[in-house]
């Protein structure tokens, strides 16, 4: 993971040097050698001195992480195993009258503010994150006008004094202004969700020391209304914040903060009652990789259950603080084998937490990912470009954590573009939430997958979850048990040892309690070695659907149901894929959503094929499969709507295939689906390839004229018309994977995508991942052809009527009377235009950091501004840097990008510089 330097990712403003050290998702603080210990809590303090102290705090270790802050609690067990040097505040310890952890810190402490802002301390109240947000840029303490007064009349004060609790009408408003003013001060690095919540009271979150130490934008607001979550959108798509950024805290309707962040792009991480975290974060970042030993294989048997007992909640560094490690303390521990999540997060904010655990793991004890891994994420909500970007973070926070295997939100049984995603974080496996599909595994790419099972909040729980699964004779079953920290705690390890035991009495031999990272390779071991041909199958060729691979369910194949119901061809041990006669001679039917088809190929040579799928429907809506090599899509080809189940049709796709022995498979997208045959031929044509680091013209090829914008503005609704082209930004294009082999259209000028709203109106919208009105297949023809296709229907993209004019509006039309359409890479819009004869010397460009050094004198003037662009054009960073005034340079982070070129431009008082870089790190 490379590392961030804050004070360069500021936008359009220089902010005062800070000692806020570089970190990669998490700011790190400066750390001190002697901590000030201050105690804030207890029936003397005030809650709403609780939370000022939480943020003095913030204030304080924003220049050095200096005060530990205890109210009691689990802090003083982490406070004991630190075991740090230590002292009191510099000016002592205030012991009597009320507030004395708040006074004591003003007392020695008020010169590291310059303003109080009086605000309100009320339910959700929103004057409270202004006053915050002006603490992350301005060190003002929020207080509220009984604690002005009493800290004024005890220790005097002669800076300013501003009282906001009447300056808007409108949480808009009090945001707006806060983008506008507070915004450009603050770090862009990872955003905060933390409000006055109704329980405030009962002493109140505590992360507001972090976010104001590290200088991180602040909000609380109702992510489920309308003005919620565009207050949010508008925080999130403010230029700066780093890919895969992460919203830490937690939001006013819990996990479903998911819902708005997730399309945005940011994680989420919970962390609501996480202490000290600007005092932890000093603590040098560490790395456990290869801190626990690998999964191990047990040889597994028909007619046994083989379970993996996890813990909830791990990726809540609050829970890893407090729950979890009293948990952890239970003597009973180490009995059984016992998987717990915690966050890879704790190797940034509070490595010593994640030592400690690791440091006392027994060898029943095993460390996992929990949902989804660095951060709690709910895949469908992403935009699929993001999510690949997201899964190989993922991985290397997991590895960091030397945690194998990870509990994640993926829905059982599959989701192909999310799993896909999932096998780039390079774990064992993944123990997957299930709906309704209990005991169950399979083999995903070589990426074992293991339903999540039964979701316990007692040991009762345990038990009757695990007696009711069937023994199968014919085969083993696996399954995790998801148990519940806040219901389970209490009885903890000497219920859980109890229960194991009694399930050990009661039902000899049928269990075996495995940590997960040993059921999980035991499942990959088991398919692996189940899986072979069943016929050897050659491309070209054809491959009839019913030869697919022997090794069963969840390696062969995936299917619901519990017998070939077709009765024919396969009745062999385990075979329950449903095979009828009829057609060409056998095909596969009975088929449900879901569902998939494994097949070993001898490819004979790297070359583009036709591929023509012999099928039949139900009658009505038109289906759809996707077709895979190994972890790769390769189309997903849609399959107009037959007369019935034996009335038989062909549809044909042109895909690049490579050479030799590969995995394929055939991923069923709806129920009703009866499959034949797939016949591949060789074909001369050269498939494209598409690529989201391109821009491209889209063109109406019996028109010649190119989709547009009808006008140039991000307003929703703007319909899309055909032009003459001109190469203006309303006309080129970014080609965005959106999922099992479709895209989706977004327009470079708005950023907005074209999107179908009723029977046929197509214009911008934002694009939204959960639904298909956005998705497009491109259905290669030949000769450069395409025809777009909504994703799982027959409509097309077509300019309505076939018009030859322009303005002519974009619509779709029933796939029979297809348009087709030119896509083409615009090369003349690339960055590279920009270098033009102002390239500057003395630019070091240092790969390892990601850190970019260019000279101070090169521009001058208060209006400097440094941009970066791909070589598609697209802008990648605007900031104003900042001078490194002991090298005079500027020094500029990209550790946020990826591979690759980049062409960058500084400017200032009309003049302006330019250069290239090549990223390879």
């Amino acid at each position: 993971m490379k590392k961030l330097l804050l004070s360069i990712l500021t936008l359009m403003a220089v902010l005062p040097l800070q000692a806020i050290e570089p970190g990669s998702a998490f700011p790190k603080m400066k750390q001190v050698k002697t901590t000030v210990f201050i105690s804030c809590g207890g029936a003397t303090e005030s809650p709403e001195a609780q939370h000022s102290c939480r943020i003095f705090q913030g204030i304080i270790n924003r220049d050095s992480a200096e005060v530990f802050l205890s109210t009691g609690d689990k802090e003083m067990d982490w406070w004991k195993y630190i075991d740090v040097d230590w002292k009191r505040p510099p000016k002592g310890v205030i012991t009597s009258g009320e507030n004395r952890g708040l006074r004591t810190m003003f007392k020695s402490y008020a010169d590291r503010l310059d303003k109080l802002v009086v605000c309100n301390f009320a339910d959700n109240d929103y004057t409270f994150n202004m006053a915050v947000l002006m603490a992350c840029a301005e060190n003002a303490l929020p207080v509220s006008e009984k604690m002005k007064d009493a800290l004024v009349s005890e220790f005097g004060w002669d800076k300013e004094i501003v009282d906001i609790r009447n300056r808007w009408s409108t949480i808009s408003q009090a945001y707006n202004w806060a983008l506008e003013e507070i915004m450009p001060k603050l770090n862009k690095q990872l955003v905060v969700s933390a409000g006055l919540r109704d329980d405030w009271r009962n002493g109140g979150w505590r992360i507001y020391d972090y976010a104001v130490a590290s200088r991180s934008f602040t909000f609380w607001v109702d992510d489920k209304t309308t003005t919620g979550k565009n207050i949010i959108k508008k925080i999130l798509r403010t230029p700066g914040y780093p890919k895969n950024a992460v919203v830490l805290g937690y939001g006013m309707h819990g996990d479903d903060l998911n819902d708005t962040t997730n399309p945005e792009g940011f994680g989420y991480v919970v962390g609501d009652f996480f202490p000290n975290a600007s005092y932890y974060s000093s603590f040098p970042t560490e790395n456990f990789e290869n801190w626990q030993p690998e999964g191990k294989a047990v040889d597994v048997k028909p007619g046994k259950i083989y379970v993996a007992l996890y813990w909830s909640d791990g990726d809540n560094i609050m829970f890893n603080h407090n729950l979890e490690h009293i948990i952890w303390s239970q003597k009973e521990r180490g009995q059984v084998p016992v998987s717990m999540t915690i966050a890879p997060a704790l190797c940034e904010i509070a490595p010593f937490i994640l030592r400690y655990y690791h440091e006392t793991a027994t060898p029943n004890d095993e460390l996992i990912g929990g949902p989804s891994g660095a951060q709690y994420i709910q895949e469908p909500f992403y935009k699929p470009a993001d999510y690949e970007s997201w899964c190989e973070m993922n991985g290397e926070y997991l590895q960091m954590g030397g945690l194998r295997s990870t509990n994640s939100s993926l829905r059982f049984p599959v989701q192909p573009f999310y799993n896909n995603g999932f096998v780039k974080s390079n774990v064992t496996g993944t123990i997957a939430w299930s709906s309704g599909a209990y005991y169950d595994a399979y083999d995903w790419c070589g990426m074992p997958v293991v339903c999540g099972g039964g979701v316990c909040g007692d040991t009762n729980g345990i038990y009757n979850y695990l007696k009711n699964i069937p023994v199968n004779d014919k085969r083993p079953l696996f399954t995790g048990v998801y148990m519940v920290q806040a219901g389970l705690s209490g009885e903890g390890y000497a219920g859980i040892n109890k229960i194991v035991q009694k399930l050990n009495e009661d039902f000899p031999g049928r269990f075996e309690f495995l940590r997960a990272s040993d059921l999980l390779a035991s499942v990959g071991k088991y398919f692996a070695d189940r899986r072979t041909p069943f016929k050897d199958l050659s491309i070209p060729g054809v491959i009839e659907a019913e030869d697919f691979d022997n090794g069963g369910q969840g390696a062969g194949f995936y299917d619901f149901a519990s017998r070939n119901e077709g009765e024919a061809y396969r009745n062999g041990e385990g075979d329950c894929v449903g095979i009828g006669e009829g057609a060409s001679g056998y095909h596969v039917g009975w088929s449900s959503k879901g569902e998939w088809l494994n097949y070993t190929v001898d490819i004979d040579a790297a070359a583009a094929y036709e591929v023509t799928l012999h099928y039949a429907t139900s009658p009505g809506q038109s289906k759809s499969v996707t077709m895979m090599l190994d972890d790769e899509v390769l189309s997903t080809i849609n399959l107009p709507a037959t007369s019935g189940n034996d009335s038989y049709a062909d549809v044909t796709a042109l895909v690049n295939l490579p050479a030799g022995i590969h995995s394929l498979r055939m991923m069923l997208n709806d129920a009703g689906i009866d499959l034949d045959y797939y016949k591949f031929e060789r074909s001369d044509e050269v498939v494209p390839e598409i690529s989201p680091e391109k821009l491209y013209k889209i063109v109406a090829l019996h028109s010649g004229k190119s989709l547009s914008l009808k006008d140039d503005n991000t307003v929703s609704g703007t319909r899309v018309v055909q032009r003459d082209f001109t190469g203006d930004d309303t006309q080129l294009w970014h080609l965005d994977v959106a999922g099992a082999y479709c895209y989706g259209l977004r327009n470079r000028a708005s950023g907005m995508n074209i999107v179908l709203r009723g029977a046929s109106m197509i214009g911008q919208f934002d694009f939204d991942c959960t639904n298909n009105l956005g998705k497009w297949n491109l259905r290669y023809m030949g000769d450069d052809e395409y025809v777009i296709t909504q994703n799982e229907s027959t409509r097309s993209l077509a300019i309505a009527g076939a018009s030859l004019d322009d303005e002519a509006e974009l619509t779709v039309i029933d796939d029979a009377a297809m348009q087709r359409f030119a896509i083409v890479p615009v090369e003349t819009s690339s960055g590279i235009g920009l270098i033009d004869g102002r390239e500057l010397t003395g630019v070091y460009f240092d790969n390892a950091a990601s850190l970019l050094h260019i000279p101070a004198g090169a521009i001058t003037g208060d209006d400097m501004e440094f941009r970066l662009y791909d070589l598609a054009g697209a802008q990648m960073l605007t900031c104003r840097p900042c001078v490194d005034n002991g090298n005079n340079e500027f020094v500029i982070s990209l550790s946020h990008l990826g591979k690759g070129i980049y062409v960058w431009e500084l400017s200032g008082q009309g003049a302006g510089k330019c250069g290239k870089i090549a990223k390879t790190y």
